[in-house]
């Protein structure tokens, strides 16, 4: 049976990509050595001490996460659980990507999005990772009255699932530049679905479109719509304008 220790109250944030990856300056030197045996391209987000003896949680700068021994010679990667004696099941790999899933969405490319704010009172706020040909993404969308309606407002991220420098891309970009940007996405999305020739093209600006999208797979989105709720819980597709209500309490 493994010791359980107390996880340290002063621990490392999650370190965006906008962010130096190795920011501790070798304060883990056989940490960050053995990540470059295994692949001399993987670099650590954070790393951070869990409830097992000796064994660290380390977030990849891909956003996959791994443990590993304080020597760097193990390391597994999979979920975590904490199973204490006379209390319940803790997934700590859940805890961990809701710790960081709320960091990031504090963090300054995050804070550069599409918003369609509630009508009346604002009950309750998600982000959305998003793209303009994805089905679910557009359905959603068309509920967005329905959903603002209700006191919720939505804060779009941009996810274009082809990658950066496909077409959908393009298109984010082409929305966020627009001199109306929620009117340009709506429509983009509303032609999208339809097949029609996308709008011609605003002037190139300064956009956090690619930033998005590298904080969506730092955080795991793999697909779209992938909803962020503020306590950091993922609901990845779509959800019903209702069910979604019930899901941050508005209903």
């Amino acid at each position: 049976m493994f010791l359980m220790i107390t996880k340290f109250t002063a621990t490392l944030s999650f370190v965006l990509f906008l962010l130096a990856p190795n920011a501790w300056a070798g304060e883990y030197t056989e940490l960050e050595s053995s990540l470059a045996r295994i692949n001399p391209d993987l670099k650590a987000a954070s790393i951070e001490l869990t409830p097992m003896f000796g064994i660290y949680d380390i977030v990849l700068t891909s956003g996959d996460r791994i443990y590993m021994s304080a020597d760097g010679e193990f390391f597994f990667a999979g979920t975590m659980y904490q199973n204490s004696f006379g209390e319940s099941l803790v997934n700590l790999t859940e805890q961990g990507s809701i710790k960081t899933r709320v960091v990031a969405m504090n963090s300054s490319a995050a804070q550069r999005a599409w918003v369609f704010p509630a009508i009346g009172e604002k009950k309750a706020t998600i982000t959305v990772f998003t793209d303009v040909d994805c089905y679910y993404c557009q359905k959603l969308h068309a509920e967005m009255p329905e959903i603002n309606a209700l006191g919720i407002e939505v804060r779009y991220l941009a996810f274009p699932r082809a990658g950066l420098g496909s077409s959908s891309y393009q298109v984010m970009v082409d929305s966020w530049c627009a001199e109306n940007a929620n009117e340009f996405l709506t429509e983009a999305k509303a032609r999208s679905h339809d097949k029609q020739t996308p709008q011609a093209s605003p002037k190139s600006c300064d956009n956090p479109v690619a930033a998005h999208y590298t904080l969506g797979q730092q955080i795991g989105v793999n697909g779209t719509p992938a909803i962020v709720l503020p306590s950091g819980e993922l609901l990845p597709g779509y959800l019903p304008a209702k069910e979604l209500a019930k899901s941050v309490g508005v209903l």
